[in-house]
């Protein structure tokens, strides 16, 4: 199975148009060998969705989907409140859970430079750091040809809140040695998200 992460925005003013044909889409993409495991989306400016899910073969899902009428007609129903800024890559997981919580995420994405071997092995020791702090990992992927880095982790509270949670965790010993983490980071984008729960199958 590939695992793939799907990116776009949602128009200002448009995200319950989406949401409300969301569990379509999701199911759409089941019949044609999809399997999800993962949604958010991000509300702090205009909205954004980021979708994991996987497949023996995208590109032969993609067509079959796109062959489909009732995909043809829901892209049709979509297109007026979505933009086509559409990404999606392959991508490999470092981390993918399942369970979906009303805790709000933190998604973070970060652009690469240097050897991803050592990156990552600074970066999973923050991982830990972060556990021990009371983040959890939602999900990890790495995008190496684009040198592209995202993952998430939960957190109690709001995002107005959610400085000063991490005030600890950025003066504890084990973190302050890591810092040489940002040798390998050309670039960072760090949002709130929303974890949406997967659309039970419609029977």
């Amino acid at each position: 199975m590939t695992l793939v992460l799907h990116r776009f925005s949602v128009k200002p003013h448009h995200l319950d148009t989406w949401r409300a044909a969301w569990p379509e889409e999701v199911a759409l993409r089941r019949r044609h060998g999809f399997v999800w495991h993962r949604a958010f989306v991000e509300t702090h400016a205009e909205p954004k969705v980021t979708w994991l899910y996987s497949h023996d073969d995208p590109a032969a899902g993609e067509a079959s989907l796109a062959a489909d009428p009732e995909h043809v007609e829901l892209a049709e129903h979509l297109r007026p409140h979505v933009f086509r800024n559409v990404l999606v890559r392959p991508v490999r997981a470092e981390i993918l859970t399942e369970g979906v919580t009303d805790r709000l995420a933190i998604m973070r994405r970060y652009a690469i430079t240097g050897s991803w071997a050592e990156f990552l092995a600074i970066w999973r020791r923050i991982v830990a750091v972060r556990e021990r702090h009371g983040f959890g990992c939602l999900f990890a992927v790495a995008d190496e040809p684009a040198n592209l880095f995202t993952w998430a982790f939960d957190v109690a509270g709001t995002w107005e809140e959610f400085p000063a949670a991490q005030r600890p965790y950025y003066r504890d010993p084990a973190r302050v040695e890591l810092r040489g983490v940002f040798d390998y980071m050309a670039d960072y984008q760090i949002t709130p998200a929303e974890q949406l729960p997967l659309p039970a199958p419609i029977t």
